[in-house]
């Protein structure tokens, strides 16, 4: 697009073609150019918060929120947006006022119920959650992400048999959903039936691992291209230190490296697209599991990068929006990938879900020992988390979702 065809209209335009594209931060970038040019307008303002938002830029976003919600007081809209980014950033209290003047404005939003909820979970306060998620659920009865918010704030009030019916009447209204599976298997696991559980996960079928030819471990002459990944995240310029909504501690994590100048990172995805379409070529047929009923053809990808330092690890999680998830290691501290080493620090644990919602139970947990050039692939519903180590020296990985394209 010329200079001279580059109208604030324009610009708008183009912006939302990129986020449907998931080019955020050039979206950003246009809507900088198109506010710079048409400041007044509000509307273009709320949408860059909306952006901001996804890409974790809260404080931003919370500004634009702001700015918009002063220009046009009585819509409600804005307030739910605001608690958002405000919950995100770690100010509860504040979050909390704002979704309560969100239901103000709007009593029977059951969005804004649910995010409440959702909000006193992250608070430590299970049992009001499991009320606000409750009243969610009874204005919308059908909704089976309330279904599974209700069936996670069950889970932390150590209510696992409540929870697991609410679940399972989630699971068989979407079956395929990643965030319903996830929470099930937590389920499962703390009323007893290991059995079922682990029917889920399939941790001999579904977690593989493979080494690169040409890396460290690998076969054939070895190459650089770890070593040109790593320093490329090392520099890359959204490299951030414990970024917002992100479950890394103690080491930083960038942006999509996918999105502009990928350098190194688009050859190794090459080799990692090979791989990925390997696995679910080789996946065995099932109608009735969840997960190996069907699977993609196409997708889309969002790959960023991580460097962990002495002491750092990634909270459990897994990736909501995922279908597959892996992690691809570049460079490995010596002590973290020697094989004899008893001591799991920096391997990777899949299994095991976040402190809040484990009571005492003893999950049934698959530990993987990083080594330079080995990619590990499994089920984005699948918990998994880092465990900290004590030498002083780099792990850096490249981190992926491939997201159906339906």
């Amino acid at each position: 697009m010329s200079a001279a065809t580059d109208t604030p209209e324009r610009l708008v335009a183009q912006a939302r073609s990129l986020v449907a594209e998931r080019r955020f931060a050039q979206a950003v970038e246009c809507l900088d150019r198109a506010l710079a040019a048409q400041p007044d307008r509000l509307d273009w303002a709320e949408y860059r918060g909306d952006v901001l938002q996804i890409v974790s830029k809260h404080d931003e976003a919370l500004a634009d929120f702001r700015r918009a919600l002063d220009g046009s007081p009585a819509d409600a809209q804005r307030w739910p947006k605001i608690a958002h980014s405000l919950r995100s950033l770690g100010r509860l209290d504040e979050a909390e006022e704002a979704f309560n003047e969100a239901l103000r404005r709007s009593p029977d939003s059951v969005e804004s119920m649910a995010n409440l909820g959702n909000l006193h979970r992250d608070a430590g306060r299970p049992r009001k959650a499991v009320v606000w998620l409750s009243r969610a659920l009874a204005g919308a009865p059908d909704d089976h992400n309330v279904q599974a918010m209700l069936g996670a704030a069950l889970l932390a009030a150590d209510e696992p048999a409540r929870a697991r019916r609410v679940l399972e009447q989630a699971f068989q209204g979407n079956p395929y959903d990643r965030t319903i599976l996830s929470y099930l298997y937590v389920a499962l696991c703390r009323t007893g039936d290991e059995q079922s559980a682990v029917g889920l996960t399939l941790p001999d079928r579904l977690i593989r691992s493979c080494q690169r030819p040409g890396s460290a471990g690998g076969a054939g002459p070895r190459d650089d291209l770890d070593e040109r990944v790593a320093e490329h995240v090392r520099r890359h310029p959204t490299l951030e230190y414990e970024r917002y909504g992100n479950t890394t501690r103690g080491g930083a994590h960038t942006g999509n490296l996918l999105e502009t100048s990928p350098g190194p990172v688009a050859e190794l995805f090459g080799w990692i697209e090979e791989q990925v379409r390997r696995y679910l070529g080789e996946l065995p047929q099932a109608p009735n599991h969840p997960y190996l009923a069907w699977r993609p053809s196409a997708w889309d990808v969002d790959l960023w990068g991580i460097v962990i330092r002495q002491g750092g690890f990634q909270l459990s999680h897994i990736h909501r929006d995922g279908w597959v998830s892996g992690v691809y290691y570049a460079v490995v501290p010596d002590s973290v990938q020697t094989e004899a080493a008893d001591d799991p620090g920096g391997c990777l644990e899949l299994g095991r879900p976040p402190e809040p919602i484990c009571g005492t139970t003893d999950f049934p947990v698959r530990t993987i020992r990083p080594r330079p050039g080995r990619l590990n692939l499994f089920p984005s519903y699948v918990w998994h988390r880092t465990l900290p180590y004590e030498e002083e020296a780099e792990r850096i990985c490249v981190a992926f979702d491939i997201r159906p394209k339906l």
